[in-house]
């Protein structure tokens, strides 16, 4: 979820990987059910994929009230997890979004209501047990194209309001990439690459994924230093004492169902990652990422320094200016280290052909992120406007917590 009017809808920035972003239970997920076979990976059936995610994913209980959101591109999926959940006893309700109505948003609506907060969406997710998320638009990179930085700015900073209110709420999430060909082409993808690789993403082994999650997970919770290096330059260290590890591995089990945290009741298909929030003045050292991308603009050349937990001498060889001006349509700790992340899942793949930048919102099995911004949902004390967040993918790391090796030259060392 992000709140801040990208989607058409109420959903939460910030520096989550997800995919999301965009992005489990009964509340024990069958560890591997939703495997699918390579006949389907690319068209798979979506009213057994529905069906696995409403009885096992989420594991939808009589009587629970569930939100599906979505665009309408992924309406056949939307219907089939309505199907499924009412047949669980859920009770269901639709919201539906799409491109032109995001567009027009970000493009069309008189300035002076954008800040308009919809305070009323909280008091309605007080009420739900279970949201489901799906994208609300299939070219996202058309959706905010020539929209000035400020302009999105304020959509976010409307919804901030909702971002220290869900640790308190109950319902659990699970945010799910419906793949098309004109998202994988947003990312400079061709599209039935994209498509094919997603559906294998969601259908990837999560037994193994949650083993190795929960194994990185557990290491960081009683860690104290975390040391990346990259063969680019990147060589920076900092602390994650007394921090929590948030696992998203696809899985919502009966006690991440019930956590008190936000984040750890929230999981995406496809998942695969390991989060946590270093202590914000520890980072030390440089950051050097070759390609990366800023509002699907490819970056190239990025440096910087982490002293005392501050980006200080940004640099870029191209596309400097749109970090530069996300970053002051927000304000406060823009520029101080946020998050620290290590991708899970081995069907998700790094693509750099032509001007792509692509690195699975983090979630390909070895992919590294440093984070920028606003921490809160992972219980950092960095607070920003709008919740701004920023990434930074580390292709070919190496890290080691408490000088134990976990990840070399790009690849799970577990």
């Amino acid at each position: 979820m992000r709140p801040n009017g990208i989607s058409g809808c109420v959903v939460v920035a910030g520096v989550v990987p997800h995919a999301r972003r965009n992005r489990g239970s009964a509340l024990s997920l069958a560890l591997g059910c939703l495997a699918l076979s390579a006949a389907t990976a690319q068209q798979p059936n979506l009213h057994r994929l529905a069906r696995r995610i409403v009885t096992t994913s989420v594991g939808i209980k009589p009587g629970e009230v569930v939100v599906i959101t979505g665009g309408k591109h992924t309406v056949p999926l939307m219907e089939a997890l309505a199907i499924e959940a009412q047949k669980a006893g859920g009770m269901v309700t639709i919201f539906l979004s799409s491109d032109s109505v995001v567009r027009s948003l970000n493009v069309d609506v008189p300035e002076q209501f954008l800040s308009q907060e919809p305070r009323f969406f909280a008091e309605w997710l007080k009420q739900v047990d279970v949201f489901i998320t799906l994208p609300s638009a299939s070219n996202i990179k058309a959706l905010d194209a020539g929209v000035p930085a400020t302009r999105l700015g304020k959509l976010n900073q409307a919804g901030q309001f909702l971002t220290p209110l869900l640790d308190d709420m109950k319902f659990r999430e699970v945010d799910i990439t419906y793949p098309t060909r004109e998202r994988g082409a947003s990312w400079g993808i061709e599209g039935a690459t994209y498509v094919k690789m997603m559906w294998a993403a969601i259908g990837a082994d999560y037994q193994r994924i949650a083993e190795q999650g929960n194994t990185l997970g557990n290491m960081l919770r009683g860690a104290k230093t975390v040391h990346v290096t990259s063969p680019s330059g990147t060589d920076v260290s900092f602390a994650v004492e007394g921090r929590q590890a948030f696992v998203d591995d696809g899985v919502m089990t009966a006690e991440k169902a019930t956590g008190k945290k936000f984040l750890g009741r929230d999981v995406a298909l496809p998942g695969g990652t390991v989060t946590i929030a270093p202590l914000e003045t520890s980072a030390t050292g440089r950051v050097v990422v070759p390609r990366m991308q800023c509002r699907f603009l490819t970056m190239k050349g990025v440096s910087f320094e982490f002293k005392e937990g501050k980006m200080e001498d940004l640099q870029a060889a191209r596309g400097l200016s749109c970090l530069n001006e996300l970053m002051a349509a927000s304000s406060g700790p823009t520029n101080v280290i946020a998050a620290f992340s290590i991708g899970l899942n081995p069907a998700m793949q790094v693509h750099e052909e032509r001007e792509a930048a692509y690195y699975g919102g983090g979630n390909v099995a070895g992919i590294v992120s440093l984070f920028i911004g606003d921490n809160q949902l992972l219980g950092g004390n960095n607070s920003t406007t709008g919740n701004f967040g920023f990434g930074f993918p580390i292709k070919d790391a190496t890290v080691w917590i408490d000088g134990k090796k976990v990840v070399e030259h790009g690849k799970l060392s577990l």
